[in-house]
């Protein structure tokens, strides 16, 4: 099965970035296509705002409408 999850990201000092694990807030988010697998299928990242996270998800939706999504 297909899974798209979006990531609320956050960059760290020495210039990589890393998943945003609360009470941080993300500062941008990424969106990852995977399959069973875990191969990754498709991708957006450095995404400014949790709505054009969500507009990244409703596009690959129409590209993979079987996938199932996660939202962190």
């Amino acid at each position: 099965m297909i899974e798209i999850t979006i990531f609320p990201m956050r960059n760290m000092p020495d210039g990589s970035a890393t998943i945003a694990e609360r009470p941080i807030d993300p500062e941008f988010w990424d969106v990852l296509v995977q399959d069973e697998n875990g191969e990754l299928l498709d991708e957006k990242e450095d995404l400014e705002t949790y709505g054009a996270a969500e507009a990244a998800v409703g596009l690959f939706l129409l590209k993979y409408p079987d996938a199932s999504v996660d939202y962190r």
